[in-house]
């Protein structure tokens, strides 16, 4: 077991998820909708549940509202993952979606979150300073909340960096900007995100596969996402496509779903899994994470079902 290596996930903005499931939910309407679902997440939490769900040890750090903090207890109890985070004044933030079972369509709600003060930015730095050793995977996946910008995302990056930590990047707007740049060891963009990473407007799936591709000049791994088109890999020496066929009528809540595929695919890595076949696991985690209304969850049945019928395809080169 390659326990020498550690895997850190970095939770700049982490949030409650609620999904409250209204039939036929219509804008501007009174509707009576029923909470089925109240659990701690933001992306990088869930990385960490997904590794804790598949055996795998993780350090989790940010920063968490004081006051709601009880609520990460189902993520952060345990041996499992290591609960480093910094306690900020106040509530973390909540997500809402909004799922009508009739029309199989998601509303999301997103709160900005709290704000970060600089002294707790400086803590959270020296603490990756201390945690970061050479080949640790360091995962900063989400969004930045308010107290935090770009040139402070650069900072926490570069300390990882500089340990010799593998760092792998899923994030939005301002912080992808900040980073669009940077050598970095992964990504994990989506259409909307690859065309910013490439800095100009993307036609169709072709043009998104040749900005993909253009990444690997500077970005080890690239793992593009594409929905219920599936997912693709790309570095230097691979450029593979991965799909589950699924009925849609399956289709429970996709939020969560990159959170899986990320989570999975470095705990296949983790294992010391060949690339290409901790891509595939990934797919199908993500593929079964969508059967299930609880975000970034998934159940090893439907997980095995969907590898099984995953179609992994090589892409011709260009």
């Amino acid at each position: 077991m390659p326990d020498a290596r550690t895997i850190v996930t970095v939770s700049l903005n982490p949030a409650i998820d609620r999904v409250i499931e209204v039939e036929n939910f219509a804008l501007g309407e009174h509707q009576v909708g029923h909470e089925i679902m109240r659990i701690p997440g933001g992306k990088a939490v869930n990385v960490s549940r997904v590794l804790k769900a598949l055996g795998v040890r993780s350090i989790a750090t940010g920063f968490l509202g004081r006051d709601t903090r009880h609520e990460f207890d189902s993520v952060l109890s345990g041996h499992l993952v290591g609960d480093e985070f910094f306690l900020l004044p106040g509530r973390t933030r909540e997500n809402i979606t909004i799922a009508d079972p009739k029309t199989n369509q998601e509303t999301h709600i997103r709160n900005p979150g709290l704000t970060v003060d600089p002294r707790s930015l400086k803590r959270l730095a020296t603490k990756l300073n201390l945690v970061c050793r050479q080949g640790h995977f360091v995962v900063f996946s989400g969004s930045l909340p308010p107290g935090v910008e770009g040139k402070d995302f650069v900072t926490l990056i570069d300390i990882c960096r500089s340990a010799g930590a593998h760092v792998a990047v899923d994030t939005t707007g301002e912080a992808l900007d900040a980073v669009a740049d940077q050598p970095l060891w992964l990504v994990k963009p989506n259409a909307h995100e690859l065309a910013r990473l490439a800095g100009r407007e993307l036609h169709g799936l072709d043009d998104e596969l040749r900005a993909a591709r253009e990444l690997t000049k500077r970005v080890k791994i690239v793992l593009f996402t594409r929905g219920a088109q599936g997912a693709y890999l790309f570095t230097d020496r691979l450029a593979l496509h991965a799909r589950a066929e699924m009925d849609p009528a399956r289709v429970r809540n996709t939020v969560g779903c990159g959170d899986v595929l990320l989570g999975a695919f470095l705990a296949g890595l983790w294992r010391g899994r060949a690339m290409p076949d901790a891509f595939a696991d990934a797919v199908a985690a993500a593929t079964a994470s969508a059967c299930i209304i609880a975000p970034a969850e998934f159940e090893s049945q439907t997980v095995a079902e969907f590898r099984a019928a995953l179609r992994v395809e090589s892409l011709p080169p260009v």
